[in-house]
């Protein structure tokens, strides 16, 4: 069994999406069947396994605009970098989630908002905490 926590921080299973799955170790060669998927999720099996957080980078710089979820045990610290490279959802294991509560995820995407790059773009705290 697994949780997902959306971009908010907040777990969320209602979303549903038709999932390609690929491995954090893919080579970015094998990128190009995947830019017209709907829903791309990377499996890591470490919160220590970077490499998933490149191959965000890689797909968003690629063009890819569909859902990216990262689907390993990532540490809420962890979460606004993957916020920020791309990433739309986390799915982590129901054992990892009784450890790293909802309140901790929520803090560290807050993180991400009302930034100052945000602030540039036009965001504020509180449009963001009422959406």
């Amino acid at each position: 069994m697994s949780i997902v926590i959306n971009h908010q921080g907040r777990f969320d299973n209602t979303e549903r999406y038709e999932f390609t799955d690929i491995d954090s170790a893919i080579e970015p060669t094998e990128f190009d069947g995947l830019l017209k998927v709907p829903a791309i999720r990377i499996v890591f099996s470490t919160c220590a396994d970077g490499r998933f957080l490149t191959l965000v980078r890689q797909l968003r710089l690629r063009g890819y605009k569909g859902h990216i979820r990262a689907a390993g045990n990532l540490l809420p610290d962890q979460f606004p970098m993957a916020l920020k490279l791309g990433v739309d959802s986390v799915e982590v294991s129901t054992d990892h989630a009784a450890r790293c509560n909802e309140d901790q995820w929520i803090a560290h995407a807050m993180r991400t908002q009302a930034n100052y790059q945000g602030r540039l773009a036009g965001q504020n705290l509180y449009s963001l905490m009422t959406n």
